[in-house]
């Protein structure tokens, strides 16, 4: 185990829910705490932290959704205090890639669309539109039917917050992705992710202005976050672009004869990034489970069909009739996926 990877990896599995581990980071819990301390009540700081974390897992569920309707697949999913990470392989086409990225957000907007009218019915509706700002219900000392209504008030605040949030077109969030599907379909794939990147760090910068201009700590968090992923990189891009130009020196390729140099050349390769590193051994396993099941799915198929054809139709069970449909549509879609 690389032992750069060990603070990421602290989390806590939380068991495998509709085919998918779920997990969440010890460091989830500062999330809490700043809301606890932000607003100054506890029971509302502790309520807002747990609609806010049941939002995050349902907008990557999102994802997830996405993925697996339109012939990709995803099978974790990482809960951090920076939001959620969900693992999901999109099929290869366009559509796929991009339905899977918008279905996140979408969520999250289902959400604000069926909070939205309790909402305007309450006595919190007076700048519903601000989403920095946080109604100050009163939950203390009330029976749960009691605050249904300020719940509803809250779930809607804070998926109100996830939706604008991840729709800013910046890196890393879906925003950004689906802005870096249209530059990359516009043109050069390397260019539409310099112009990319370029993008978020200045709005990264922009946001953290804006929030020192009127006081806003969640505006310039959001903002030193961006700016943070965005340089980062662009950092890791630079190295790669260094390693492939310092390949061969002066017109000269040195791969052969000077093994000296290619060994020194090769222990000083920077290794991808923490979270690359981390997606590229998740898609391998997914591709080894994915594997696993296909060749489980045609001996079970194998079989079903050499019933049928020796014994006919009729000597098939219901279980068996329906094993062998499910196990025909799910190839259909993956042929149609392909």
């Amino acid at each position: 185990m690389n032992q750069d990877r060990n603070v990421f990896q602290l989390a806590v599995p939380c068991g495998i829910w509709f085919g998918v581990q779920v997990r969440i980071s010890i460091w989830f819990v500062l999330v809490f705490a700043a809301l606890c301390s932000r607003l100054g009540d506890v029971t509302l700081g502790l309520t807002v932290g747990a609609i806010m974390f049941l939002s995050v897992l349902l907008h990557e569920f999102g994802h997830v959704l996405g993925a697996r309707r339109t012939g990709g697949s995803a099978d974790e999913v990482h809960i951090t205090p920076f939001g959620g990470l969900a693992l999901c392989i999109p099929a290869s086409t366009f559509a796929s890639r991009f339905i899977t990225t918008l279905m996140g957000p979408m969520t999250n907007l289902a959400i604000c669309v069926l909070t939205f009218y309790p909402l305007l019915k309450s006595q919190y509706s007076a700048g519903w539109y601000n989403p920095f700002e946080i109604p100050a219900v009163v939950l203390k000392g009330k029976a749960l039917a009691n605050v249904m209504p300020e719940l509803l008030v809250l779930a809607f605040k804070v998926n109100w917050v996830l939706l604008l949030i991840n729709l800013l077109p910046v890196h890393p969030l879906d925003g950004g992705r689906l802005l870096l599907m249209g530059l990359t379909a516009a043109g050069d794939a390397q260019v539409a992710r310099n112009r990319y990147l370029v993008i978020g760090s200045y709005s990264g910068i922009a946001f953290m202005c804006l929030g020192l201009i009127y006081g806003s700590v969640w505006v310039m968090l959001i903002g030193a976050v961006v700016m943070a992923f965005n340089m980062q990189e662009q950092f890791r891009m630079q190295v790669s672009q260094q390693d492939e130009s310092d390949a061969s020196f002066m017109g000269y390729d040195f791969s052969e004869g000077y093994t000296s140099l290619e060994r020194s050349h090769e222990a000083e390769e920077p290794s991808p990034g923490m979270l690359e590193r981390w997606k590229q051994q998740r898609e391998e396993e997914l591709r080894r489970r994915k594997e696993e099941e296909d060749r489980q799915l045609s001996r079970t198929l194998d079989g079903l069909l050499e019933k049928l054809h020796a014994q006919g139709e009729d000597a098939l069970t219901t279980a068996e009739k329906r094993q062998l449909q499910q196990i025909s549509a799910k190839f259909r879609e993956r042929n149609r996926g392909q």
